[in-house]
C-alpha cells in the first residue's frame, strides 16, 4: 500500500497550489489552513494541528515554503516515512533579513496585498511565475488569504529555532532562482536550474519524479 500524501502550500495559498500535484497522486490529502491561537509558535501550531489531523504514522509530508517548516515541526509528531521540502528551508536566516525585518510591521498585508493589485506582474517575477494563469491562481489565493493569518505566519517565522537535524527522512528540492528563500541560503538535495520560488505550479513534471521516489 502506497504511503499517504499530506501537502502544505505557503503563506499566502491554498490547496489550490497543488492542482497538479493532485491528479497524479490520488492518496493524497490538502488539509485546510487549522486557525492560529493568539500567540501561538510555529511548533505548537504544528503539533496542535498535527493532533487535529490524527495523521498516522508512515504518511509523508510535503511542504511547499511555510508549509515545509510546518511538515518538519510537525515530523516530531507524527514519525513520518518521510518529510519533502519544496522551495522551502530548515531555519528562519535562510529568508533574507529584509524581509523579515518588513514581516515584523503589522500592517504589512495591507501593503503587499495593495502592491500587488498594482504590480501584478511585479509579484509574477518575485515568484517565478511568467503564465498569467499562474500568476491569477497566486493572486487570488493571496488577496483571499486573511490578513491576521498573514501576519502570524510571519512572526511565527521569525520566532521559530528552526530544525537543523533529521528528526524524520528529508528530502529538499529547490528553484536556483528562488528569491524569496535563496538557493544559496539552503542545502537542497535537487535543484530545479531556473525555477523560483513557485516550482511547484511552474515545473509539475519535476516535482511529480521528486515525489515518486518516496511515495
Amino acid at each position: 500500500m502506497k504511503s499517504k500524501l499530506i501537502f502544505f502550500p505557503g503563506l499566502g495559498a491554498d490547496s489550490r497550489l497543488f492542482f497538479n500535484q493532485k491528479k497524479v497522486f490520488k492518496n493524497s490529502i490538502v488539509p485546510p489552513w487549522l486557525p492560529p491561537q493568539r500567540n501561538e509558535t510555529l511548533s505548537q501550531y504544528s503539533r496542535r494541528w498535527s493532533k487535529f489531523l490524527k495523521l498516522k504514522k508512515g504518511c509523508i509530508l510535503v511542504g511547499v515554503s511555510f508549509g515545509g517548516m510546518v511538515a518538519l515541526e510537525m515530523a516530531k509528531w507524527v514519525k513520518p516515512k518521510a518529510v519533502l521540502l519544496v522551495g522551502s528551508c530548515r531555519t528562519p536566516v535562510s529568508v533574507p533579513l529584509i524581509l523579515r525585518v518588513m514581516g515584523s510591521y503589522p500592517g504589512w498585508p495591507i501593503i503587499a496585498k495593495s502592491l500587488a493589485k498594482t504590480f501584478p506582474f511585479g509579484r509574477g517575477w518575485f515568484l517565478g511565475v511568467e503564465k498569467r494563469d499562474q500568476l491569477d491562481l497566486l493572486m487570488d489565493m493571496f488577496l483571499k488569504t486573511p490578513n491576521s493569518f498573514l501576519r502570524w505566519t510571519v512572526n511565527a517565522i521569525r520566532g521559530w529555532d528552526g530544525v537543523e537535524l533529521n528528526v524524520a527522512p528529508t528530502y529538499h528540492i529547490h528553484g536556483s532562482r528562488d528569491r524569496l528563500i535563496p538557493c544559496r541560503n539552503v542545502k537542497p538535495d535537487f535543484v530545479i536550474e531556473g525555477g523560483g520560488h513557485t516550482i511547484i505550479l511552474t515545473h509539475p513534471r519535476e516535482i511529480k519524479e521528486f515525489i515518486e521516489k518516496w511515495a
